[in-house]
């Protein structure tokens, strides 16, 4: 079953539409999981929900297949030695299909950390040197969710905008401790 949230803090996660959303439509399951990743965090760290189901036939949806149209030629253009990412990182990515795809941003002590300065146009040095910074804060993030049932997309960018897909929750891997 589909939960619709609005901006604010739901249950600890924090929901933050990314534009031109208002809302995110996310899994019941899905949630209720992010839930437990945030509950594994440290107290500084929060989750902020920013994408989730977006159906084919609405408004934000041709919206965002023309933004990804677009996006994918000033992509090769700008970096044409990446051209084998574009089909990844423009891709709906499940987005169309449910509420167990989610993008996921995350905020230290109140600040909402920012992996892709320029968003998907970020180059890949830039990546690696806030990947670098926040390694073990990514690590905790990154196995918190894998623990929880969450894949993390294998593409570099993609999973800095930690994009991940509810796959299951696993009782036997919890720590309860």
């Amino acid at each position: 079953m589909p939960l619709v949230l609005n901006s604010g803090v739901h249950f600890g996660i924090k929901v933050a539409p990314r534009w031109p959303s208002t809302r995110v439509i996310v899994d019941e399951a899905a949630f209720a999981s992010l839930q437990l990743v945030h509950l594994r965090l440290p107290r500084n760290l929060r989750l902020i929900l920013t994408r989730g189901h977006e159906p084919r036939s609405s408004y934000l949806s041709i919206h965002r297949t023309l933004s990804r149209y677009a996006g994918r030629k000033l992509f090769r253009l700008l970096f044409s030695n990446r051209h084998n990412e574009v089909d990844e990182i423009f891709g709906a990515n499940g987005h169309d299909l449910d509420g167990t795809h989610v993008d996921i941003s995350i905020e230290l002590d109140g600040r909402r950390l920012s992996f892709l300065p320029v968003s998907v146009f970020t180059p890949l040095r830039w990546q690696a040197r806030r990947v670098k910074k926040y390694r073990l804060l990514l690590e905790d993030v990154r196995g918190a969710l894998s623990i929880c049932g969450f894949q993390i997309h294998q593409n570099p960018t993609e999973s800095l905008q930690v994009h991940c897909d509810f796959v299951r929750l696993n009782p036997n891997t919890m720590d309860w401790a």
